[in-house]
């Protein structure tokens, strides 16, 4: 007999056993529920960043139309001098709409008012009567700026100081609008600060 040839024992054909498939069973369960969860967790990651830069867009894009609205607020004549007027929590003046939007009046002048209902920011217009009109008005344009948000809340700088009201005549120097997101955003966004553009009477 070689050493080829030498018999060691009986050999095994059966494969693994019982406790090794439960062990790679257990393990490969493991393995599957860790990259569940990090998937989960990209999804998610994912989705907040997606929101997040819509919420971006739209806050911007909400600043870059009231923005030039206030600040070219028209300032009335010598006989109407009073045609900004506001609460903490709401603001009415008179300015021009910008380019395209849909209004009879060819000039765009309107009177404005800026206020929160329910959970919407809403701007809400009616074309300005330079006159008393002979009938009744008809029912104010509306849109929703923002939704949802918790609260909205005004501020107007004059004499040194920021006030909670305006009903005075003339202009603030500044009006402060500070918009409060819902709970669920988490997120603070800059107040928007406007330095109102004091033009001549008409």
């Amino acid at each position: 007999m070689t050493r080829h040839d030498r018999y060691d024992g009986p050999v095994s054909d059966a494969g693994f056993t019982l406790l090794e498939l439960l062990v790679v069973l257990v393990i490969f369960g493991v393995l599957l529920a860790t990259l569940g969860q990090g998937t989960y967790f990209g999804v998610t990651v994912f989705e907040r960043q997606r929101r997040s830069i819509g919420e971006s867009e739209r806050l911007i894009d909400l600043d870059g139309l009231l923005r030039p609205m206030i600040e070219q607020a028209d300032p009335g004549s010598s006989l109407d001098t009073r045609t900004l007027t506001g609460t903490h929590h709401g603001m009415v003046f008179r300015t021009r709409l910008p380019e395209g939007a849909a209004m009879a009046s060819a000039d765009r002048l309107v009177d404005v008012r800026l206020t929160r209902e329910g959970n919407a920011l809403l701007l809400s217009w009616l074309p300005h009567q330079h006159v008393m009109p002979r009938g009744l008005p008809g029912p104010p344009q509306r849109a929703v700026l923002l939704s949802p948000v918790s609260d909205l809340e005004i501020s107007y700088f004059a004499r040194g100081q920021w006030l909670a009201e305006w009903a005075t005549d003339g202009f603030p120097d500044l009006v402060r609008i500070r918009i409060v997101l819902s709970d669920r955003e988490r997120r603070i966004w800059p107040d928007i600060v406007v330095a109102l553009i004091r033009s001549p009477h008409n």
